[in-house]
């Protein structure tokens, strides 16, 4: 698998989180879905854990979502990945990327959708959202249109300024629509 480069910050983790999965494209289903995904969670583990010094991270990350879906009997998808990038806890402006993600459906069948990640925004909070735009170019749905969208939560200054951070998991949603 190769993963699309990106800066060492927490969004960078976030846009890798949601944005670097990378899968195996499957046979091509010509017709559009409506499958909305509005519950789900992306959990993150990072090897070493991240600090306020950026290093090389291994990332293992995972997506699990409870669906909906008026043209198909889709119920519950998931993806998962592992990468590499270097990363920390710091905030730094992040340029939009694309990156593709395989979503393997409770039907058996996939999704090869390639996203575009388009917004990152870090609220006064410390929480970081990451949306993500796309489409379906491969397997269940190709040719819909694609958002997914991220919450990741506020990462602890203390943990940042000592061992690290080495997992964290936040709210998920996805749509695919014609």
């Amino acid at each position: 698998m190769t993963f699309p480069p990106r800066a060492a910050v927490t969004s960078s983790l976030a846009v890798g989180l949601v944005g670097g999965l990378l899968g195996l494209s499957t046979a091509a289903h010509a017709s559009p879905v409506d499958i909305t995904c509005a519950v789900g969670s992306q959990t993150a583990s990072y090897s070493p854990a991240m600090t306020n010094t950026t290093q090389p991270t291994s990332a293992s990350i995972t997506e699990n979502y409870s669906c909906t879906s008026l043209s198909t009997a889709v119920s519950s998808g998931s993806t998962s990945a592992v990468f590499a990038e270097d990363a920390g806890c710091l905030l730094t402006a992040q340029p939009a990327h694309t990156a593709v993600t395989t979503y393997t459906w409770d039907t058996s069948a996939t999704s090869t959708i390639t996203f575009t990640v388009s917004n990152v925004v870090r609220a006064v909070d410390g929480t970081t959202t990451v949306t993500s735009l796309g489409s379906v170019t491969a397997g269940l749905g190709q040719g819909s249109l694609a958002t997914r969208v991220i919450v990741l939560p506020a990462l602890s200054l203390t943990a940042c300024a000592g061992a690290g951070v080495s997992s964290q998991t936040g709210t998920a949603t996805l749509s695919i629509l014609p």
